[in-house]
């Protein structure tokens, strides 16, 4: 078990970067890297320093989702109380770089996958590396996003498109689609990030500030903050709906087969 930190955070040149630090298991979200990315945001925020942020995640992946392999050995209680306190815990990482005065660029190198499609989705900006992939694919499983920015950033008919066929994208469509604000070639990203952000962060910070603001504002008198929340309870019905043993099935495939072998279970017959 590595000593390592979960989440790393560095200032350089106005820029803060925040790094999702589980590389070995794609970047995927334990309890301990959700409590620890709220509060690098929240030491973002404070830092006189930082004018901008850029989430970015260590190793091959952005952030592959939450972390099922986690979730198996430490359970959240399947009760309305214990799903709300996972789901709300996933959306909590949305929302804090939604509410974050500063700007948020998302740079995602690999793959973005369930909450972590969700976070590179709730960036106010988000670059891509032309490797990256963009996906939903715990619909399969009966379920979805926790935080369901997909209509909000990629429109009615394309949101539903990936979200009832849980398929996963390259970068370039997604920045067909308006996921994606920028791809590089895979060689040049790191230092595209770079330049982008130091770019960014030469901008007066009140005036970003208050641009994301009235932007953001924009879409919660549309009823985003409203969708966001009616999404939640809409998660735990669905969760709470599925019959136990489905439950302790996965676990056991997890644990017999690994991880792999059950999502390749799960995702037979939907090529």
């Amino acid at each position: 078990m590595s000593n390592d930190p979960v989440v790393l955070y560095e200032v350089e040149q106005g820029v803060c970067t925040i790094t999702l630090n589980r590389p070995r298991v794609l970047n995927a979200i334990n309890r301990e890297m959700k409590s620890e990315f709220v509060a690098a945001l929240a030491k973002a925020e404070a830092d006189a320093d930082t004018v901008v942020v850029v989430v970015r995640g260590a190793g091959r992946a952005f952030c592959a989702g939450v972390d099922l392999k986690d979730a198996a050995v430490n359970p959240w209680d399947h009760t309305v109380a214990g799903w709300r306190w996972h789901l709300t815990g996933c959306l909590e990482m949305c929302t804090q770089m939604w509410n974050l005065k500063k700007p948020v660029i998302a740079a995602v190198n690999g793959h973005a996958l369930g909450s972590g499609c969700d976070l590179a989705l709730a960036a106010d900006l988000t670059i891509a590396a032309d490797t990256a992939t963009f996906g939903e694919p715990e619909i399969r499983g009966i379920s979805g996003p926790p935080g369901l920015f997909m209509p909000w950033v990629a429109g009615m008919k394309r949101a539903k498109e990936l979200l009832f066929f849980g398929d996963t994208i390259d970068a370039n469509h997604a920045e067909r689609i308006g996921i994606v604000t920028r791809v590089w070639p895979a060689q040049d990203f790191d230092e595209g990030v770079r330049q982008y952000a130091r770019r960014l962060a030469k901008v007066p910070a009140v005036a970003l500030a208050l641009n994301k603001r009235t932007i953001n504002k924009t879409f919660e008198i549309m009823g985003l903050r409203n969708a966001l929340d009616f999404n939640t309870e809409v998660m735990i019905s669905t969760n709470m709906s599925k019959p136990a043993g489905d439950r302790e099935a996965r676990q056991r495939q997890i644990a017999e087969g690994g991880l792999k072998a059950m999502l390749q279970k799960r995702d037979a017959g939907h090529e």
